[in-house]
């Protein structure tokens, strides 16, 4: 049986000896950890224990059923320790066990009071006589690590590169120099796309005089703080430039069939049920396949072709290896032919004259 206490009082030892008896036992060891008086010169008045006491009761019956693995004949074990104040030559912990043999039981106090001393969380201070100052003492069985993880010595540690690593389990295959690459052209873009939400046009022109002032300016320039200038004749501060087009859009009043007229110009010459067929909306519909973007053929074209610049412009950004499929290179294009003029002689010409006339009679 195990007894297993953390007390408050003085420990009786004799009903602690009288707990681990038994008449199959023909041996009994016992421990007594008492107060002594002195220590390094120092007159020790008594000692404080203070202790996590559910995980040192948890520690306490973790070391019994060690003992009990290592020696099996051991009928009982006992661990009785001190809490609070202990003063001088008072027993502080008391460890007992019984067997049917001195060989067992001897070993097992001996190897209980190291792994009590080792293990159990319960904290010493020792106070001392006169005005020395109490000390709180290091057990030097403690397996608790002394130094801080961070002097850990990672060289220690071998790398075991025998190992090959399919490249299909790789997701990231570029080199430093392509990851850095990427990485500019990504902080790129972003600080493009920064930029143009930062634009503003103009600002209040009657906040600049209190620009040097502790006066919040609410509306104001990202970028600057300018001056406006109007134009002479004029009650704005913006060019303004008039055009009268005889034939657009703005004479589309004089002209009430121009609706009809247009759907009529640009009616597809296929059937309703064929438009998706058409050339141009087959091609783009291809090209936004390809760059895995899904759209409707009823969707406006120009909304269309914008999301596939975007789509381009992200994959430049992202992957900038590949942007050489997008530009067309010097090589592609067609050499253009130099003209040169010939330049005849005087010789020359008065017999091209003479052939000339001989072929025209």
């Amino acid at each position: 049986m195990n007894h297993i206490k953390l007390i408050d009082c003085p420990i009786d030892v004799t009903y602690a000896i009288n707990l681990i008896s038994d008449p199959s036992c023909g041996a009994s060891s016992i421990f007594i950890g008492t107060t002594r008086d002195s220590f390094q010169g120092k007159k020790v008045v008594s000692l404080a224990y203070e202790a996590y006491e559910n995980m040192a009761l948890k520690e306490m019956d973790k070391i019994c059923s060690d003992l009990r693995a290592t020696w099996p004949d051991l009928k009982h074990i006992l661990i009785y320790h001190r809490l609070g104040t202990v003063p001088e030559n008072e027993a502080s912990v008391v460890i007992a066990a019984s067997a049917p043999h001195r060989s067992a039981a001897l070993k097992a106090v001996t190897f209980a009071i190291d792994q009590l001393k080792s293990r159990v969380p319960i904290w010493k201070k020792e106070i001392y006589e006169g005005n020395h100052d109490a000390e709180w003492k290091e057990n030097s069985e403690s397996i608790r690590p002394k130094k801080s993880l961070s002097s850990f010595n990672y060289s220690v540690c071998k790398v075991d590169e025998s190992r090959v690593v399919s490249r299909n389990l790789v997701q990231i295959r570029a080199n430093d120099c392509e990851l850095k690459n990427r990485v500019e052209c990504f902080f790129k873009r972003k600080r493009a796309e920064i930029n143009s939400c930062n634009v503003i046009d103009f600002k209040q022109s009657n906040l600049s005089s209190n620009i040097n002032s502790d006066t919040e300016v609410d509306v104001s320039c990202a970028r600057t703080q300018s001056t406006i200038s109007k134009q002479e004749q004029s009650n704005c501060h913006l060019k303004v430039r008039r055009a009268t087009n005889r034939c657009g859009p703005q004479q589309m009043q004089f002209r009430p069939e121009y609706k009809h007229e247009l759907s009529r110009l640009t009616a597809s010459r296929v059937s309703t049920n064929e438009v998706g067929e058409s050339l141009q909306n087959s091609r783009l519909h291809s090209i936004e396949t390809y760059m895995g973007l899904t759209s409707k053929n009823n969707e406006n074209i120009i909304n269309r072709i914008k999301n596939v610049e975007n789509r381009i412009l992200l994959l430049e950004s992202t992957s900038p290896e590949y942007q050489h499929f997008f530009e067309q290179s010097c090589m592609d294009q067609p050499e253009k032919k130099i003209k040169t003029n010939k330049t005849y002689s005087a010789h020359e010409l008065r017999v091209y004259i003479h052939r000339k006339n001989k072929e025209c009679p």
